[in-house]
């Protein structure tokens, strides 16, 4: 999936309905769900806690876009700046250039090859676009998602590894995961509904100097063509 993709997916969701009819059961399943659903909040709040305490901070990122099968499609880098709230500058320089920015109110992405702006408005486009809940504290947009802890494929936990999941149904994207070290964030990696999975892995991590604002803001060139979907 490449980075202008995010935009064509719904949230990240998760649906699971019960048919009971004997009453331990019914009961068995009610102190179970209520188990699963406090530990999802407490798992959330770790993961908000965490995301909280960076206001700010730039990295460079690698790409990695692998099929159900594993197999390597595609790879990628570029630079990503991010400053709360819902401020994000994310330019990708290999294989081709591309321009993310969200200025608070709208997400503009420039796709200079083709010499086409598309303008999407924050408030839609933050439930279908991953990176944006790294810039949201807003506890009201997380109650949409379930949190649990990430584990490797031998169902061991990994320390500081979260696996996010919408509550709703219709969703493009299976998951989103997130890794930190301490409260550096280092990698973070979704799956779209065809299998395919995009890895960002982060370097050189900063977030003592705060980037500057002219980053978070956007003029579509002249001669540029521009499709407003706001």
């Amino acid at each position: 999936m490449k980075i202008s993709q995010w935009f064509n997916t719904s949230a990240l969701s998760i649906a699971l309905t019960f048919t009971v009819n004997s009453p331990l059961l019914a009961e068995q399943i009610t102190i179970n769900s209520t188990i699963h659903s406090n530990q999802s909040e407490q798992t959330k709040q770790a993961l908000m806690t965490k995301l909280a305490s960076v206001d700010y901070f730039s990295a460079n990122f690698e790409q990695s876009i692998k099929s159900v099968d594993g197999e390597l499609i595609q790879t990628g880098a570029g630079n990503i700046s991010i400053k709360k709230p819902s401020l994000v500058h994310w330019q990708t320089t290999e294989p081709d250039e591309t321009l993310i920015i969200s200025d608070g109110e709208s997400l503009w992405f420039y796709d200079p090859f083709i010499e086409q702006v598309t303008a999407y408005s924050l408030n839609s486009a933050i439930k279908n676009t991953p990176i944006l809940l790294l810039t949201n504290n807003d506890e009201a947009l997380w109650q949409h998602y379930d949190v649990t802890l990430l584990a490797d494929n031998q169902g061991n936990m990994i320390k500081d590894g979260f696996m996010v999941k919408a509550k709703q149904e219709n969703s493009q994207i299976k998951h989103l995961t997130i890794i930190f070290n301490g409260n550096e964030l280092t990698q973070f990696s979704f799956a779209d509904a065809t299998g395919q999975t995009s890895e960002i892995t982060l370097s050189d991590f900063n977030k003592a100097t705060e980037p500057a604002n002219s980053l978070f803001s956007f003029t579509v060139p002249e001669g540029v063509r521009l499709e407003d979907k706001r």
